[in-house]
């Protein structure tokens, strides 16, 4: 055991103690649940049908306390908290596990999976299965069941003030855009002119001319009313988002089977039911946007990921992807 571990081991003990519990009656603990997202939005609803679930399924022998709109901290904060255990779960982008694993900001490449299904695949293989147990080996942070089970979404759209009715129309596009290097590159090489802004910018952008597009997961698209200035949408599939229930994996050992197996099944039922409910609402939207005059547009999207697929394999060619990720997204270099 590491002196990192013996450490961290040390001090998941003495925030049991400080809780009035210890490993041995871990069962009668109050786990607490932080996330980033208002108790009603969608994702919060479906973080308290998980508690809720989890209360039943243990007749209240385990009790999930749910934190919403950061109320324990930012995400450096809650970080350090799960991986001490005195925030036990935190659900949010598997992206944030880059402070323990850097090659983790590959999990859901853009325009490489046409399908959530084939995505999810991936996110099984034993290359991205491997950045979770890094995880779980440098700060003891676990995923809970299916990492992926959590929809966040539930797809990806591009809000544009023109149609966009083949990639070929991104070509000198003023689309807002995010600081994240992967994302820059690969609308870069899709012909987009660049505009970093913030999310809170975007709609004042969009109105002045300043950007003539966003890409926004679908269910945030009636919220932000971006389409009340660039009133066409179109489905891009491009990256896919599952939110993990990352966990401090000692307190999870540390309880009975049966509130292990409870956990477990309160996360896949709460995954059923935010599949669900993100598509209700992503319909929902569609519906009534259309009837304030935005227009769906339908881009075929194969000549689009067949043109990223190659680009990926150029990358992987020189050196510039992870090892393995190439075979673990597309079945090798000639697939």
């Amino acid at each position: 055991m590491t002196d990192h571990q013996t450490y961290r081991g040390r001090m998941l003990l003495a925030s049991l103690a400080l809780l009035g519990v210890s490993a041995g009656a871990a069962q009668a603990e109050t786990w607490r649940f932080a996330h980033k997202q208002p108790a009603d939005s969608p994702e919060g609803i479906v973080y308290q049908f998980f508690a809720d679930r989890v209360a039943e399924l243990t007749d209240g022998d385990l009790e999930v306390q749910v934190f919403p709109a950061e109320q324990l901290g930012k995400e450096d904060a809650i970080l350090e908290q799960l991986e001490l255990g005195t925030v036990n779960f935190y659900a949010e982008d598997a992206f944030f596990l880059q402070k323990w694993v850097p090659e983790i900001k590959w999990v859901a490449p853009h325009f490489l999976f046409q399908s959530r299904e084939d995505w999810v695949e991936f996110t099984n293989s034993d290359l991205v299965k491997g950045w979770f147990e890094t995880a779980e080996e440098v700060a003891g942070v676990r995923a809970l069941g299916e990492p992926m089970a959590m929809v966040r979404g539930p797809y990806r759209v591009l809000i544009s003030n023109r149609p966009i009715e083949s990639y070929e129309d991104i070509e000198g596009l003023k689309l807002r855009m995010y600081p994240d290097e992967l994302a820059i590159e690969v609308w870069r090489s899709l012909g987009a002119d660049l505009q970093m802004l913030a999310w809170t910018e975007t709609y004042q952008a969009l109105q002045s001319g300043v950007a003539e597009a966003v890409t926004s997961p679908a269910a945030l698209v009636e919220a932000m009313k971006f389409y009340e200035q660039a009133p066409y949408i179109t489905r891009t599939n491009e990256f896919w988002q599952g939110l993990p229930y990352m966990m401090n994996a000692a307190a999870f050992d540390a309880l009975p089977e049966k509130d292990q197996q409870a956990l477990l099944q309160a996360h896949a039922e709460a995954g059923d039911y935010s599949m669900k409910l993100m598509t209700e609402n992503a319909e929902a939207m569609r519906a009534a946007v259309e009837a304030q005059g935005v227009t769906f547009t339908e881009m075929p999207l194969e000549p689009l990921f067949s043109r990223m697929a190659d680009w990926y394999r150029e990358r992987d060619a020189a050196g510039e992807l992870p090892e393995g990720l190439i075979d673990a997204a597309l079945g090798g270099s000639e697939g």
